[in-house]
């Protein structure tokens, strides 16, 4: 049994005092929260999980994205680990469950310290690579990183340890509409992080890993997203499920 309460403001040490004694009161073991978008990831770092959104859109702004010709999407995850059979065995555990029906999966022996693995529903639906990314880093406990083009317009990268999210980026923070200015700001680049992470050099990536309120004023999204593949140091990161499935060392799974 759950205590429901909703809540405004970040928490405070009282605020979760008083909803603990309230839940106890109540006869519950668990404690669910209702708040803004703003002040959710401060109830996080407090100690409570995201099990559901609640999301709104004007109307306006939804018949726009109807019937609106769309360019592909693709995507890839890398994970900081030369033991391919585990990536194998994630991939295979997870891939199945992930709703849209995948047609395959493949998945790159060891480069340079990462192993790569592509799906074709994951290049059909972005969020399903971050969901599938989640899945792998926290199966694994190992540092995740999921790179790709949206829409052939905007370049996202997702960087994970444990299947939290440590760095977001997103060229274009506003590409799929408006945000408070907060999560615009989380949608950039954290230079120094992804240096130590990966490598890279930080004023490299601070260079490249602009962004903007659109795509024009960026280099074209396929040459941002090939760059920063290439300071990641995993170049393979530029391509999606069926050019990785043409590679001689792929390692295809197949599905009906």
């Amino acid at each position: 049994m759950a205590y429901e309460a909703h809540v405004e403001g970040a928490p405070s040490e009282e605020v979760v005092r008083r909803l603990i004694d309230e839940a106890r009161a109540a006869g519950a073991e668990s404690i669910e929260i209702e708040t803004t978008h703003e002040d959710g990831d401060a109830w996080i770092r407090a100690g409570f999980t995201e099990t559901a959104r609640v999301l709104e859109a004007p109307i306006a702004a939804l018949e726009q994205h109807l019937g609106v010709d769309k360019e592909p999407s693709f995507g890839s995850i890398h994970v900081q680990t030369d033991d391919v059979d585990a990536v194998l065995r994630a991939v295979r555990q997870f891939v199945p469950r992930l709703p849209g029906g995948s047609q395959g999966s493949v998945v790159l022996p060891p480069h340079d310290g990462w192993t790569s693995a592509y799906d074709e529903l994951t290049d059909r639906e972005p969020e399903m690579l971050r969901r599938l990314a989640r899945e792998m880093s926290d199966r694994m406990g190992a540092f995740v990183l999921a790179m790709g083009l949206e829409e052939g317009r905007v370049v996202r990268y997702v960087a994970l340890e444990r299947g939290r999210v440590v760095d977001e980026y997103l060229s274009v923070p506003e590409h799929y509409g408006r945000l408070p200015p907060g999560e615009v700001i989380a949608l950039g680049a954290n230079p120094r992080l992804m240096a130590r992470l990966t490598g890279a050099d930080a004023d490299a990536v601070r260079a490249t890993a602009r962004t903007g309120k659109s795509p024009e004023e960026l280099p074209p999204a396929a040459e941002l997203l090939a760059e920063l593949a290439r300071l990641f140091s995993v170049p393979q990161a530029a391509d999606g499920y069926r050019k990785a499935a043409e590679r001689a060392d792929a390692i295809v799974i197949p599905r009906a």
